[in-house]
């Protein structure tokens, strides 16, 4: 949803750092890689206790893992193994970020199967949409993409809000799910 919106300026505000990537020569899959690594390291300080530090290098991993569409683009280096690398590494940072929150907040069992539906429903959104694609279908329905599901938990984890918003972001990425499913389900024939 949020991607309708602001994909356009969120490529323009990436234009000087892609600049920078080409300068340096880096190839897009390292960017992918130095997202995910730069997740796992905010995610283990995060554990640790060290809550601003840990935010600040997700949010960072979460953006530098943005750039590698754009850039692959932008030098004209899109493969099929890429876009596999980068869709894998997608799901592996958003289950990382997902768990630190269940480690961190949940206090029941109810809790931490909230946090288990949303890590559910954000592998199965992108897999409705890549099942989509294999139709020849284009499948992003719903209203909470991936950029919606990492600023939400960056946000929750920065403002430490009450569990009810989980137990809500849960229901909304479900939904997301059962959109993409019923999208999908409903353009295949018999």
């Amino acid at each position: 949803m949020l991607e309708r919106y602001f994909k356009k300026s969120s490529e323009s505000f990436a234009k000087p750092f892609i600049k920078i990537l080409k300068l340096l020569k880096v190839k897009p899959n390292t960017v992918s890689i130095a997202g995910l690594l730069v997740i796992i390291l905010g995610s283990y300080f995060f554990y640790l206790g060290n809550i601003q530090i840990g935010i600040v290098l997700i949010f960072l991993g979460s953006a530098i893992d943005g750039l590698d569409g754009p850039y692959a683009r932008e030098t004209n280096s899109q493969t099929e193994k890429g876009a596999i690398l980068d869709s894998f590494i997608d799901r592996i940072g958003e289950l990382i970020i997902w768990s630190v929150v269940g480690i961190s907040y949940t206090k029941s069992d109810s809790e931490l199967f909230t946090v288990f539906v949303i890590i559910v429903s954000s592998n199965l959104i992108p897999y409705m949409r890549a099942k989509s694609e294999f139709y020849g279908l284009q499948n992003k329905k719903g209203i909470a993409a991936r950029p919606e599901r990492v600023i939400f938990a960056v946000l929750f984890m920065f403002f430490n809000f009450s569990f009810v918003y989980v137990y809500i972001f849960a229901v909304i990425t479900l939904i997301t799910a059962m959109q993409r499913f019923i999208y999908l389900y409903n353009h295949l024939n018999e």
